[in-house]
Order: structure tokens, then sequence, then C-alpha cells
């Protein structure tokens, strides 16, 4: 899980970069505005904090975890203007919300005490 979001977090991370470049960054979410820098602090700490077992831990990383596809499904599409709908930027949305899900999947699974294990 603690992987998944630091993938999550890295593709995100690169693609606010990526925007400052080509200049089609969101004006209020720049590799030089706090909120930004919050976010990512917050995010890695996340995947930090994944790596604990205890239950208020992983009940905190998936309350974030369920916050997070909450913006991205309902708040994040409304920023997503024509001039941000690069080919980078539609497989950075899609593969970041893909980790996300896929990072709430097994917080769930561990929440549960579930054991994955491969065929």
């Amino acid at each position: 899980m603690s992987n998944v979001l630091i993938a999550a977090f890295t593709l995100s991370a690169g693609h606010t970069v990526y925007a400052r470049v080509e200049g089609i960054e969101d004006p209020t979410f720049t590799v030089t505005t706090p909120l930004a820098w919050a976010f990512y602090v917050v995010g890695f700490g996340s995947a930090v904090l994944a790596r604990r077992t205890g239950r208020v831990a992983q009940v905190s990383v998936l309350a974030y975890l369920a916050t997070l596809l909450f913006v991205s499904v309902f708040y994040y599409p409304t920023t997503f203007g024509p001039q941000q709908q690069t080919t980078f930027g539609w497989f950075e949305n899609d593969v970041y919300v893909g980790l996300l899900v896929t990072a709430t999947y097994l917080g769930v699974q561990r929440l549960r005490r579930t054991t994955l294990t491969p065929q």
C-alpha cells in the first residue's frame, strides 16, 4: 500500500512540474503555492503512515484516501479544462486515481486482516 501511494504522489508531483513547464498549471495549485507543498507533504506522509500496523494509522490513511477520491471525482474535473487536457494530463489523472483506488482496496483488506496471496 505504501509503495502504491508513493507511486501515486510521485506521478502527481511530476505532473505538477510538467504543468509548470508547459504553462498549463492551475493557478491555485502550482510548484510555488504552499497548498501544493502541503498536499505532497501530507501525501508522502500518508505513504509512511501506511506502513504502520496500528488500527488508528490504518483508519487515518483510509479516511485520507476517501477524501482524495472524493476530490478526484467531484472537484478535480471542474479544474481540468481544455488547456490541461494533454495526453500526459489524461494519463496522470487516470493512473493517479487508479493508484488511489488500488491503495484503498489494499488498505481495506489490511484493516480486515485479510492476507492476499498469489495462487
